[in-house]
């Protein structure tokens, strides 16, 4: 029999063998009316926390929605309303916190005194500790800037200035992405609306803020940013691969056309996405410039919208091997990328070709510059080549502008950085295609960070077949006659 000793006599803990060892009647009064106390001390302490708490998100949401109201007014002038907002956060930020970690400290305290309660008062008390830790956890201030500040009160330019796109186009993507984001509603907790898991990714996208800086600002863990960007992407390729695919490929041709390069389907380049150190084998992603990327090859058409990309690939592999491994090169020599259709050049039937520059093998159906001495016709060649190739180059620029993930280190996992790069190809033609601006400043933003991340130098490919070289000596025979006929 388990005994406690206290002074000469015992007081038996087993409660059915009754002796002269049992605690006295009014000791035991006194025991619970002491603990009665404590414990009702412990939950007013937790109610008051979890109402500072709502008090104080109370504050700070009325003035976030105030200045957001201001802040529509007085449109790009609100440089003092930013100030104010930062200063508002960081206070309630404080508060909170203040708030909460006292309050844990004084139920601590407490806590020892109540493990011999009941289980009902036990259970009240567990629940205001997770009432008072669930409010601060998920920092309901923040999420309701989402609820009650971006969703009802930002117009267009604060839209596009910050998801890279009108609320209408971005209601349209929720519409589509519905069916796969969408979630059930629990017992424990209300799903993350399809409209705030595309704005988590879209904004993670669109700037350079750490998951942290994400996760404060929509008032959600840093874990769920992640696995809620890894999601949207996956959908947006689910659901929206279709958009980067040669749809019109005769209003591509003429497009060319226009620009000086006849029968072309689209220009092709390769740019390096920085990207964080890879787990293993790192030293395979470094790059000539000494920097861990990741290659992005696109294929683009006369209107720099995305019509085939390849991402994924190392930094430190060459342009021209990462080229031949990819699924546009199999399909082109196949024949069942772009139409069948043929035009007349000097007597023979040629098919439509390609641009690339001189990293890439001169081919059938790739035409690259002449290299070595060039003559008049060689050099107009050249020209009307190298200006229709500057749509790739103006792709990848407009692409880093609005999604400036791509534009310093790529913060994932080399093993879903190319699911992040084509996912933002495709959000970048769905805003082309919307017809989506490109806000003044993003472009030298692109110029300025890109400093800091050059882009290696492509290595010249002298290989090249003598069928390839005479259907070059073809367009350029054509694209002379051309010049010609234009300037009589």
């Amino acid at each position: 029999m388990a005994k406690m000793e206290r002074g000469e006599g015992t007081w038996r803990l087993d409660p059915q063998e009754p002796g002269e060892g049992d605690i006295p009647k009014d000791v035991v009064s006194d025991m619970s009316f002491a603990n009665d106390k404590v414990v009702s001390a412990a939950v007013t302490v937790a109610l008051a926390a979890v109402g500072a708490v709502k008090t104080v998100i109370g504050i700070q949401t009325r003035i976030f929605t105030r200045l957001a109201t201001r802040r529509k007014f007085l449109r790009r002038e609100c440089s003092d309303l930013d100030e104010l907002e930062q200063v508002v956060e960081n206070a309630a930020a404080v508060r909170l916190r203040a708030i909460v970690e006292s309050s844990i400290d004084s139920l601590k305290a407490m806590m020892c005194s109540c493990l011999f309660q009941s289980p009902a008062v036990l259970a009240g008390l567990i629940d205001e500790l997770y009432i008072m830790e669930r409010a601060f956890w998920v920092q309901p201030g923040r999420s309701q800037w989402w609820e009650k500040v971006v969703l009802p009160h930002w117009d267009d330019p604060l839209w596009q200035e910050n998801f890279r796109m009108s609320r209408q186009t971005f209601m349209e993507l929720c519409h589509m992405l519905r069916p796969v984001l969408e979630r059930q509603t629990t017992n424990m907790r209300a799903p993350i609306t399809v409209e705030k898991q595309l704005a988590i990714a879209i904004w993670k996208l669109a700037t350079p803020d750490s998951y942290r800086s994400v996760a404060e600002c929509f008032g959600v863990g840093r874990s769920t940013v992640s696995r809620i960007v890894m999601e949207v992407c996956q959908a947006l390729y689910d659901v929206y691969h279709h958009v980067v695919h040669l749809t019109s490929a005769q209003e591509v041709i003429k497009g060319f056309a226009a620009k000086g390069f006849p029968h072309c389907i689209g220009a092709i380049d390769a740019t390096h996405i920085p990207i964080i150190a890879p787990a293993h084998r790192a030293t395979e992603y470094i790059n000539s410039k000494g920097y861990y990327s990741m290659v992005l090859q696109a294929l683009v058409d006369h209107k720099g919208r995305f019509t085939d990309v390849y991402a994924g690939r190392s930094g430190k592999v060459h342009d021209a091997r990462i080229f031949r491994s990819s699924p546009i090169f199999r399909a082109m020599n196949q024949g069942t990328f772009g139409p069948n259709t043929t035009m007349e050049m000097e007597g023979e039937r040629v098919k439509p070709v390609i641009l690339g520059d001189t990293a890439y093998p001169l081919l059938p159906w790739l035409m690259t510059p002449y290299s070595g001495h060039l003559d008049t016709r060689k050099q107009l060649f050249n020209n009307r080549l190298s200006r229709c190739r500057t749509v790739v180059e103006y792709a990848f620029e407009r692409l880093r502008g609005r999604w400036r993930c791509l534009l310093s280190r790529l913060d994932v996992r080399e093993r879903y950085a190319p699911r992040v790069i084509v996912a933002c190809c495709i959000l970048h033609n769905i805003c082309e295609t919307k017809g989506e601006p490109l806000q003044e400043g993003w472009e030298e933003v692109v110029r300025s960070v890109s400093r800091s991340y050059q882009q290696p130098e492509r290595q010249p490919v002298y290989v090249s077949n003598p069928r390839a070289r005479g259907i070059r000596e073809l367009f350029s025979a054509y694209v002379e006659k051309r010049e010609q006929g234009n300037h009589r």
